[in-house]
Formats: C-alpha cells, sequence, structure tokens
C-alpha cells in the first residue's frame, strides 16, 4: 500500500508539472494570436533621465530578440552622462534576461537574469539561474566584501518571475487585461534580502484623469500605473515608480521615487521602433 501511495503522489505531482508548463490561462484570450516572442521580436526602446531642472543626465536602452531555440534575451543599459557621470563615477546599470516560453509561446518564463552595476572600479553582479527541473532557483551575488550563494525551491505549481520578463509578460496581457483601477501581483524569487513581489496598481478613472491634468505634454498617456518593485533594483528607498503607459502598454514616462542621493528621478521615451522590422517579416506593433 505505502508503495501504490507513494506512485499516485509522484502521478498527481508529475500531472501538476504537465498543467503548469502546457495549460493555456484564461488570460491568454486577452492577448494577440502571435506568439509572445514574435511579438516583441526586435522591439528597441530608448529613453533619457531628467533630475531636478538638469535633462539628459543618463540614458539608457531596452532590446529584445530571439537567440534562437525557443529562447529570448531581455537586455537594458543605463549609464550616466557629463557632469552626472563624474558625480557618479559613470555608474552603468545592465540587466539580462534569458527566457523560454510555455503555453504554446504565450508565457514568458525566466532561465538565467543577470544583474551588473559597474561603479568606478567596484563591480556587483548577481546572476539568478531556474532549474525547472530541479525545482529550485540558485543566487549567486558577488560584491567587494565577497560572494555568497543563495537556493531558494520553486514550489509546485508557483511560477518566479524577475523583473524584465514580468514587463513583457505584463505588455503582452498574461496577468489579464490591463484597465483602471486593476492590480497585479508578480511573484519574484523570495530572497532573504527582497522578498517582496512586483506590484502594478492601475490607476482608477477618476484618478487617472486627475493626474493627466498635471501633465504638460498629455498625448499618448493613457494608463496611469504605479509600480513596487525591489527597492535594490529600482536604488530608491521604497522601490516605487510611477508610469504612463499607452493604450497599447508602451510605457511613455516615468518617474522613480526617491531614489538615494538624488530624490526623484524621471525618464521619458526617446525613441521606440523594430530597425529589423523587414526582415522578420511581421508588422510592428503600433506606437
Amino acid at each position: 500500500m505505502p508503495g501504490i501511495a507513494m506512485k499516485r503522489q509522484l502521478l498527481l505531482k508529475s500531472l501538476l508539472l504537465f498543467l503548469l508548463f502546457f495549460w493555456v490561462n484564461p488570460s491568454v484570450a486577452e492577448t494577440p494570436v502571435r506568439p509572445i516572442g514574435e511579438y516583441f521580436q526586435g522591439e528597441v526602446m530608448k529613453y533619457d533621465i531628467d533630475f531636478w531642472i538638469f535633462s539628459r543626465v543618463a540614458e539608457g536602452v531596452v532590446t529584445f530578440r530571439s537567440l534562437g531555440g525557443g529562447r529570448y534575451e531581455a537586455f537594458h543599459e543605463a549609464k550616466t552622462l557629463g557632469l552626472a557621470g563624474l558625480v557618479t563615477r559613470y555608474r552603468r546599470d545592465t540587466y539580462r534576461s534569458v527566457m523560454g516560453t510555455i503555453n504554446n509561446g504565450r508565457r514568458l518564463i525566466p532561465l538565467r537574469f543577470e544583474e551588473d552595476v559597474v561603479i568606478g572600479s567596484t563591480i556587483r553582479k548577481r546572476t539568478t539561474v531556474f532549474d525547472y527541473a530541479a525545482r529550485k532557483v540558485t543566487i549567486d551575488t558577488q560584491k567587494e566584501d565577497g560572494n555568497s550563494r543563495e537556493e531558494v525551491e520553486i514550489p509546485y505549481g508557483t511560477l518566479y518571475e524577475d523583473p524584465m520578463t514580468a514587463f513583457y509578460n505584463f505588455r503582452f496581457g498574461v496577468y489579464g487585461k490591463v484597465e483602471p483601477g486593476k492590480i497585479f501581483t508578480i511573484r519574484t524569487v523570495p530572497r532573504k534580502e527582497s522578498p517582496q513581489p512586483i506590484i502594478l496598481a492601475v490607476a482608477p478613472k477618476k484618478e487617472e484623469e486627475q493626474r493627466r491634468s498635471e501633465e504638460n505634454e498629455k498625448e499618448g498617456k493613457d494608463l496611469f500605473i504605479k509600480v513596487r518593485l525591489d527597492k535594490d533594483f529600482v536604488g530608491s528607498i521604497h522601490g516605487e515608480v510611477e508610469v504612463w503607459f499607452t493604450k497599447d502598454i508602451v510605457p511613455l514616462t516615468g518617474v522613480a521615487k526617491d531614489v538615494l542621493f538624488f530624490g526623484d528621478i524621471r525618464g521619458r521615451l526617446t525613441y521606440r521602433g523594430f530597425p529589423n522590422a523587414a526582415e522578420k517579416n511581421l508588422p510592428p506593433l503600433k506606437p
């Protein structure tokens, strides 16, 4: 009897894994018919960062591309410029997420997430590897004061996201339709240093209209969303970011609140396109 019970338990776990990786989430009906990788393939977004009365103290770029074999890469780099660069010792932040897909290509899942922060000659690096076969996440951190490793179990029926993967899944509609008043809670790896999930709160219509009335440039600002991220990822006291999105969920402007030593930091989209759209023979997303 114990052997039969064990076999049933293993069968149940196998079925749970099957449902997790292959069952199509009902929210997929809200998404475009193209697989998520094709939908964002080749997208490039560039933005400038302003602080107080100073314009373009830093610049950033975000790209999405196919690595082949059903894998994709989302890459983000931001670096300070000019006098701000001198003050911050020419800080450069880079984030790279290597992703696979599930749900017939309609949802991204992280495979490897790399975070690098370079400040002068100081380098801080964290690499997170998602091992779904072993049901664990391994986090390696490298700092001047030494290296550390942390392992986190992946419970059955749970999907953890990294910030880059969550960004594209959210825009694609994986978590459901984005509309005023909705709140999305996205699970991230519960590290000892930062166990909080990513929270995206879409402002109710009344608040959205009020906030839009305060904006100098109003065109394209259709959805006002408050985001709560890992405070270390943002470099702020609480990890709060406020973002204006278009109706097609393209970020136009954002404010990182209470960034250490700087206060509020503002970002604005300066370019979005698909430089190699002709090569993939697919129409670009609407701006």
